[in-house]
């Protein structure tokens, strides 16, 4: 029976070979030559002031909210559907998460329901570019700014994706992007925090690099440096850097190979999905998205369960996503239940995710959605109309 991964790592070529440079130059630490280049690189591909290699992606976002100023007292407004650090990140400050809904056509946060969530206490928002898909930006901005709302785009999955134009991670005063091995391009573990307001640089840069201004110091600013301001380790070694910027060579040719299968995927899935019980995952039409996932969206939670299971025995690993976090442990301390979003837990329950990756062949492409067709159009009364 064949059998197809629902992921394979990225492999762009050059990774070997650039960490051979980094122990020919015998500099481990980070924030060395490769951080840079790649820095450098993002900067340049984002059109951004500044941005912060960091060792993952909630990193990104605990810098973010660091620099945010949220604390003790202040409510930041997080939707559900989303991965833990999206809201842990906003924990860790002291503030308190307040869930919203998702709009169930594209599981990206509910801007009504998240504006009827704001208090006096609320101080930001998070924003999670969900499958390389985001919101109502200029919609967002207009909340922001009638709340005096500080708002941080969580763009884990965002890397290669526009809004009108405009690259994901840069559409808020800070963004924060995945480098993790499930993401188009990673380093392993990984991630950055992009910096879109160049008055963010200088402090940006103390808290990166533990509190100190050690930055300035190698920029020649200061002739030493010292502790400066509250801040913590977040930056990679340089052998993760090394490793993406390989991948960053790589990553018009994975955006190719993975747009290719997104392609083949709708086109052929649209024509059953107008016979089915389902219907694919949807791109707002304000955005251009880079292929991180393919997703399917049940008329039930069982029929998408059956459904991922007879995909499964047929070797094809398509897999369920978060688990809403106002239904988790946490969420229950915070004092949810799964009917405080009713919206979010049936949508999450009934989403349904396939394998997307750059090994995937047309072949395995075809059988992926000759199978899907086949089980859709059995006798079974879990999945004909």
């Amino acid at each position: 029976m064949k059998e197809i991964k629902f992921n394979v790592p990225f492999l762009a070529g050059n990774e070997r070979k650039y960490l051979d440079e980094v122990f020919q130059n015998m500099q481990f630490a980070g924030n060395g030559p490769f951080t840079n280049r790649v820095q450098s690189f993002l900067e340049a591909y984002l059109n951004a002031p500044r941005v912060l290699l960091t060792h993952s992606c909630t990193g990104a976002l605990e810098l973010a909210a660091m620099l945010a100023g949220f604390g003790p007292g202040d409510e930041v407004i997080v939707p559900s559907f989303t991965f833990v650090t999206s809201a842990s990140a906003i924990q860790r400050t002291g503030a308190t998460v307040v869930f919203c809904e998702v709009d169930q056509e594209t599981m990206i946060v509910d801007l009504v329901d998240l504006e009827s969530k704001i208090t006096e206490k609320t101080k930001g928002v998070v924003i999670v570019d969900y499958a390389g898909n985001t919101c109502n930006f200029e919609q967002v901005t207009k909340i922001c700014s009638q709340y005096g709302l500080e708002c941080i785009e969580d763009a884990a999955q965002g890397l290669g994706s526009l809004y009108k134009g405009k690259k994901l991670s840069t559409l808020a005063r800070f963004g924060a992007i995945s480098f993790h091995e499930t993401k188009n391009i990673h380093s392993g573990l990984g991630g950055c925090l992009v910096i879109n307001n160049q008055k963010d640089v200088e402090k940006a840069e103390m808290v990166w690099e533990r509190g100190t201004n050690r930055s300035a110091f190698f920029k020649g600013l200061v002739d030493k440096y010292s502790w400066q301001e509250i801040g913590s380790s977040f930056y990679p070694s340089e052998l993760q850097a090394a490793f993406l910027f390989a991948q960053l060579e790589g990553l018009e040719t994975n955006l190719k190979k993975r747009k290719d299968v997104w392609e083949s995927y709708f086109n052929e899935i649209s024509k059953i999905e107008k016979r089915s019980k389902f219907r694919i995952l949807k791109t707002p039409d304000w955005c251009e998205n880079n292929a991180h996932l393919f997703g399917l969206i049940f008329e039930t939670p069982e029929m998408a369960d059956k459904i991922r299971i007879d995909l499964n025995k047929h070797g094809i690993n398509a897999v369920i996503h978060y688990v809403p976090l106002h239904e988790s442990k946490v969420g229950a301390d915070l004092g949810y239940t799964a009917s405080d979003l009713p919206i979010t837990s049936n949508a999450a329950s009934c989403l349904l995710r396939l394998p997307l990756h750059h090994e995937l062949s047309q072949d395995d492409v075809f059988y992926i959605i000759q199978t899907l067709g086949e089980l859709l159009d059995s006798n079974s009364p879990n999945y004909r109309l």
